[in-house]
């Protein structure tokens, strides 16, 4: 360190090594800084072409079906991927407190056949509120944010950082697909977690490379390590690591829309959990949908108690108590508890077979009394349907309506 220069004009000495340190950045990592004269930006970009694969991975949206507009609160259902702004953050700290630092601001769009990949970066905290000039243009024009997890970390934190600078940018009531969110309703049963990097090992059947990724936990010390050496080695990693969030975000999205549209495609695929979409589309008031899919798996053998259940419940729905009847049955065939009680009450306010209703019924709250975790309320709600069905065996049969079977 010239330390005489440092005494005499340390204003130009700062100039320098901050001049020494945008040019290594510059070497290292393949971007431009913004124009700001104070405090510039670095952007980075990277285009990927939505018609091929990148890395195997599908990134072209050719639709994004109704039932996840829905889902999602979006009531334009012209939405296409033209329309979506994938969002990512990389930040100081965990805490939303003021803080906390987006260091970087990923984001993902679709223009002109291509995906692109942009990536916002801070070589001082200082060019925070110019980051802001950049952002905010992708977010007037894009109709919606695509996240993962966005709702709970990075939108918080991107709205405490527009008011930290003064800025008063409402977020929160644009819309938005958080994939996080989805990915649970899709997959919760079916993979370990619904951590981004653990879907796309099982889900995309992808492995980050852990020679160039990065653990999210040592971001922020790299960050500020960074800060204090002026050494952007170690940056690629986090580059590499935002980069592929934004580009694997955009993948798992394209494959839930390739693969959840109805009709649904022929070839089952097994990555898919086809009762998970069923219920997506039942929840979402897709009676007609949920009831096909369901029913599709129920004709393959796919024979769960949860299926079953569900496609009694369809049916009871539309007041089809045979077809009810039906699963609810196979239901109690396999133990399942809601299809007892189901099917215990059906068999008594339809059918009249108050025996078979007491039979159920009784076999359900020996399973109860046999689970020490059983909720006292289902016990005792049990009880007085047992006792009411006993009273009703032990009327004279002329004093009750006429036994209607549902077979």
């Amino acid at each position: 360190m010239n330390f005489e220069k440092f005494l005499t004009d340390p204003e130009q000495f700062s100039a320098e090594i901050k001049a020494k340190i945008h040019k290594a950045l510059q070497t290292t990592i393949k971007g431009e800084f913004s124009v700001h004269k104070d405090f510039p930006v670095y952007r980075t970009q990277k285009k990927y072409r939505q018609t091929t694969m990148t890395e195997d991975l599908p990134i072209l949206i050719p639709n994004i079906p109704d039932v996840i507009l829905d889902w999602a609160g979006i009531e334009d259902k012209s939405i296409t991927h033209d329309d979506l702004l994938i969002l990512d953050l990389e930040t100081t700290g965990l805490s939303r407190g003021g803080g906390m630092l987006a260091f970087m601001i990923g984001i993902g769009y679709y223009e002109n056949d291509n995906y692109i990949v942009e990536q916002y970066f801070l070589p001082e905290p200082e060019a925070e509120i110019n980051s802001f000039d950049l952002i905010l243009p992708h977010l007037d024009r894009k109709a919606v944010l695509v996240t993962f997890n966005g709702k709970s970390f990075d939108l918080p934190i991107l709205e405490s950082r527009f008011l930290h600078n003064q800025l008063w940018i409402d977020l929160r009531s644009k819309s938005h697909i958080d994939l996080l969110h989805l990915a649970r309703r899709l997959w919760k049963k079916k993979v370990p977690s619904c951590a981004l990097e653990t879907l796309e090992y099982y889900i995309l059947g992808h492995i980050r490379d852990k020679e160039l990724d990065i653990e999210g936990s040592i971001i922020p010390q790299t960050y500020f390590q960074f800060l204090i050496n002026g050494d952007p080695e170690l940056l690629q990693r986090i580059f590499i690591h935002n980069q592929t969030d934004v580009l694997h975000t955009a993948a798992l999205f394209a494959m839930i829309c390739e693969q959840i549209d109805y009709p649904l495609p022929a070839d089952r695929d097994i990555r898919i959990d086809y009762h998970a979409v069923g219920k997506l589309y039942q929840s979402q008031g897709y009676r007609d949908e949920a009831r096909a899919i369901l029913t599709a798996l129920a004709d393959e053998n796919y024979i769960t108690p949860e299926l079953v259940y569900d496609l009694g419940i369809l049916h009871k729905k539309d007041k089809l108590w045979q077809e009810a009847e039906h699963f609810f049955r196979q239901g109690t065939d396999l133990l399942h508890a809601p299809s007892m009680l189901e099917l215990s009450m059906l068999l008594e306010q339809k059918s009249k077979d108050f025996d078979s209703a007491l039979m159920i019924a009784e076999a359900l709250l020996g399973q109860l009394l046999a689970d020490p975790c059983a909720p006292d309320k289902k016990r005792l709600d049990l009880e007085k349907r047992i006792n009411r069905l006993k009273e009703k065996i032990s009327k004279p049969r002329n004093t009750l309506k006429p036994r209607k079977s549902t077979e």
